[in-house]
């Protein structure tokens, strides 16, 4: 079949022109041969592969393939795959381009490996794409939700220069550090979650269950009772006549929160606020840092422009300070000056990691002393953890003390009082 390619030789200048191959992967090879990276491959008119026959039209009824309903469930799951699984294909694929394997047989064995069987279909997906003539990037670009900007952006860089399984290893320990980064802030948070989800447990059970029976036994004696005991009684008639209600507001404050995370405007004033808070605030600064600085890095060190890399950092940047602060960057950048300078003038980032990306500036390595502000702020994001884990785990516990304590030293006063009272009839 007479096959229309686009590709770049290998000093990357654009190449175009037509062939005789038997598909599109024997495209790729020959094309191979002669130094040519393809990018495009279009099979030309009168030179489609002959179809199978439609049994609709011999009159016979499809046969139902039942093996397909065993998929049913998990075409319903998110393609996307865990950070930890994405960065681990990433290494598995740029091991295979490195010891020379096509990229539709590295897709083909690693769409069956996946633990994520949307990840999986995906992939497959991709392969047929690059099968068909898409390049690799135009292939990845259906699955947005996937393969973010950078991804693509750095495997575009790689296929244009013929160095794509060199920025394959580089995106493997790109994703790598980010997840490495995630887990020590998700590990820093999961503590004082559970805390607060198991005193709220705690407190309702108390309330609805707990609290009642002492109810029964103060209504037996008829006695007066002190007024925090009457709170906490009243308290728990309320919750269990509208339990419904109760439970709606939990859910509420917990809708609510989520959404003015996700919401663009609330961040733009959450973020700042969460910067200067006195715990969590050093370890939100460190973190940003550190994936801005491995993400600007990761991007310069793979041959992306710097006005197009600040702006890839921005959107992934996770904080909408940080994304505001890159984008008036970008806007100072494209005008000539430095990048140093208006980072300066944010105050978001310290002087130690401004200094060193000025420093980097002028000695021309400024990919290089971003990786190593990333690696510096990475570590320091250790520390913060162990730090912020040893000063919330007492606190929790006390708070969690304290609430139980509020709602059964009530109950116990006029067991007290009851007994001083008999003491002093003695």
């Amino acid at each position: 079949m007479k096959i229309k390619y686009e590709g770049y030789n290998n000093a990357a200048k654009k190449v175009s022109g037509e062939l005789e191959a038997g598909d599109a992967v024997e495209a790729r090879g020959m094309l191979r041969a002669k130094g040519i990276r393809a990018s495009k491959l279009v099979l030309l008119k009168g030179g489609a592969a002959p179809r199978k026959a439609n049994s609709a039209g011999s009159g016979e009824k499809p046969a139902v393939n039942w093996s397909d309903l065993s998929t049913v469930f998990d075409s319903l799951s998110s393609p996307v795959p865990s950070l930890t699984e994405f960065a681990a294909f990433i290494r598995q694929m740029s091991v295979m381009q490195a010891a020379g394997i096509p990229t539709v047989q590295a897709l083909n064995v690693l769409s069956d490996t996946v633990e994520t069987p949307g990840f999986g279909r995906a992939l497959a997906n991709i392969r047929s794409k690059v099968e068909g003539g898409q390049s690799f990037t135009e292939a990845l670009k259906n699955h947005p939700a996937i393969f973010d900007r950078i991804f693509i952006n750095l495997v575009a860089a790689g296929e244009i220069s013929g160095s794509l399984d060199k920025i394959l290893e580089r995106l493997a320990h790109y994703y790598e550090k980010t997840s490495k980064l995630r887990r020590k802030v998700v590990s820093a948070m999961t503590y004082p979650a559970f805390m607060l989800v198991l005193m709220v447990v705690i407190v309702s059970v108390m309330l609805m269950f707990v609290v009642p029976t002492f109810a029964e036994m103060f209504s037996s004696n008829g006695q007066e009772l002190p007024g925090p005991t009457k709170m906490v009684l009243r308290l728990s008639d309320l919750i269990r006549e509208f339990w419904w209600a109760y439970l709606g507001g939990i859910g509420l404050v917990v809708g609510l929160v989520t959404y003015l995370f996700k919401n663009e405007a609330a961040r733009a004033v959450i973020d700042p606020v969460l910067v200067k808070f006195p715990i969590i605030g050093p370890l939100i600064a460190k973190v940003a840092i550190a994936r801005f600085s491995r993400t600007f890095g990761t991007l310069i060190q793979s041959g992306v422009p710097i006005l197009e890399a600040l702006d890839i950092t921005a959107r992934v940047a996770g904080n909408v300070a940080v994304e505001r602060t890159l984008l008036n960057i970008k806007a100072e950048v494209s005008q000539g000056n430095s990048i140093s300078a208006p980072l300066t003038k944010s105050n978001l980032f310290p002087k130690m990691a401004t200094s060193m990306i000025a420093i980097g500036e002028q000695t021309g390595a400024i990919d290089t002393m971003l990786q190593k502000i990333a690696d510096f702020y990475e570590d320091e994001v250790d520390a913060v953890v162990g730090s912020i884990t040893s000063i919330i785990e007492p606190l929790m516990i006390v708070l969690v003390g304290v609430v139980v304590a509020g709602i059964l030293i009530p109950m116990y006063l006029p067991i007290f009082k009851m007994g001083e009272v008999m003491s002093g009839g003695n």
